[in-house]
């Protein structure tokens, strides 16, 4: 007699391809089936993988909770819509964590476009005070919006003065702006 784990359940996810499975193949089923799901360059496969996620229990919803942050847009917006609908502690947390990352971010993202020296300076001040990744990211990107002759001056101030996470990122500005022109 075959034992339980061998047999797939109605929510196992099967490894393969276009052919049929071969008797006795293992089927990758459960956490590790969804985890591997998730990890598929197809956006579609990793939204239905989350919906599998929602039959493992708490490991289930951990997986939910950390395509917040996939590369994809669709994904992320998927996860969320999940977990909007749960009621556990832990979802709520995520999604309370998720809203007030994406607050902070729109607001780098505004002052970046604002390009003002004191924009600058605050996220500049920001990248000393939280080392976060998803931080420093999202300052990154929004460094790279500054369009203005003072931001981009107080930008130069920072390569040449700042501390070394400061200096790194202000490198990586002119970097992606085509370099930087030291003559006087």
């Amino acid at each position: 007699m075959r034992d339980s784990h061998e047999r797939p359940s109605p929510s196992d996810a099967v490894l393969g391809g276009q052919n049929r499975v071969p008797r006795g193949a293992m089927v990758l089923g459960g956490v590790e089936g969804v985890r591997r799901r998730l990890s598929s360059p197809r956006v579609e496969h990793r939204i239905a993988a989350l919906y599998e996620a929602l039959n493992c229990g708490t490991d289930g919803l951990d997986l939910i909770i950390e395509r917040l942050h996939d590369r994809s847009w669709k994904v992320r917006q998927a996860a969320y819509s999940i977990l909007e609908k749960r009621t556990e502690t832990q979802a709520r947390q995520a999604l309370r964590r998720y809203d007030s990352y994406n607050n902070c971010w729109q607001t780098w993202r505004s002052m970046g476009r604002l390009g003002g020296v004191d924009h600058v300076d605050t996220m500049m001040l920001a990248l000393e005070n939280d080392s976060n990744h998803a931080t420093g990211k999202a300052i990154e990107e929004s460094l790279d919006l500054v369009e203005t002759i003072q931001g981009q001056n107080r930008l130069k101030d920072y390569l040449l003065n700042g501390t070394p996470i400061q200096r790194n990122y202000a490198a990586s500005y002119f970097k992606k702006k085509g370099g930087l022109d030291f003559r006087v």
